[in-house]
């Protein structure tokens, strides 16, 4: 099911009394990436082989997804950053660089905020602090689709409206367009379960992380596509989105990567790849000690 490269590593951990599948790709400092919302980590399929020509990349299905367990319980922001920690103790990383995207950068928002010494750097991808009600309506649907959708998750229907407020209009227009929204739609038959997925949905709209930004003292990039409609840079007057975020975190960097929609990752995965990878290496260890500097907002 992972499709992973033939030289990766895989295995399950128990942590926090659920057991998460992970697989670990690639030698080097250890990078950790948060997959969105009904993906599992099949959301990383073309950023993961890239970034582990430069580091030990760790992907891995989080409580409620894939292969790992799915109970059915409580779901919030900050029981699944609690989960990459314990994942984290499990394989012996002490400190990590956090790459998180859709809700995984939610979720990455508030582990860069409760585990600062665990967090060597973190790109926050296609995130919001908090939704406005453009936004709810957005995860709204995803539960009504979900439940009433004989298919449940894998509702085609759902499939089709995920990839309509994902992708770009290039992408949509380009070969292969259709293949894609095929692809999303066995992600979401195979990796999740109605009762979990609808409780996901419903903790984006609860959420407010705006309290946490202002504690994350590690590197900071906020990195979105200019036309994502799912979490647009701007939330309106009732949320927080990428802009926000940009701005509640001390000296954080910014990438707007243009012509891309929610997922950067899949409809301009070479831009993408390449600043992830740049963010990365500059604020190792290694290279903050050949070169130490002091932090300033940056737009790239």
């Amino acid at each position: 099911m992972s499709g992973g490269p033939p030289d990766a590593i895989e295995g399950t951990a128990e942590v926090n009394g659920a057991r998460l599948w992970y697989r670990i790709t690639g030698e080097g400092e250890p990078v950790a990436q948060i997959h969105g919302a009904g993906f599992g980590h099949f959301n990383f399929d073309l950023a993961t082989p890239e970034l582990a020509r430069h580091f030990r990349v760790v992907d891995y299905d989080m409580r409620g997804y894939g292969q790992s367990d799915r109970p059915v319980q409580q779901y919030e922001m900050e029981v699944w950053a609690d989960d990459l920690a314990g994942l984290l103790d499990a394989l012996d990383i002490e400190r990590a660089h956090i790459h998180g995207t859709s809700m995984g950068g939610m979720i990455a928002i508030v582990f860069a905020g409760k585990y600062p010494e665990r967090t060597a750097s973190v790109v926050i991808n296609c995130a919001a602090a908090k939704l406005g009600y453009a936004g709810r309506l957005v995860f709204r649907n995803w539960i009504d689709i979900a439940r009433n959708d004989p298919d449940g998750p894998g509702s085609r229907t759902l499939a089709e409206l995920i990839a309509w407020q994902a992708f770009s209009k290039a992408f949509l227009e380009a070969p292969g367009a259709e293949a894609a929204v095929d692809n999303t739609q066995r992600i979401l038959r195979e990796s999740n379960d109605v009762e979990v997925f609808a409780a996901a949905c419903q903790a984006m709209c609860d959420m407010d992380l705006r309290d946490w930004l202002p504690r994350i003292t590690s590197p900071s990039l906020v990195l979105g596509g200019s036309e994502d409609l799912m979490t647009p840079w701007d939330q309106g007057p009732g949320g927080a989105g990428q802009d926000a975020i940009y701005e509640g975190i001390p000296g954080a960097e910014k990438h707007v990567v243009a012509g891309s929609g929610h997922s950067t990752i899949f409809d301009n995965s070479e831009e993408h790849n390449r600043v992830v990878v740049d963010f990365f290496t500059r604020h190792s260890p290694a290279a903050a000690l050949a070169a130490p500097t002091s932090r300033a907002g940056v737009e790239l």
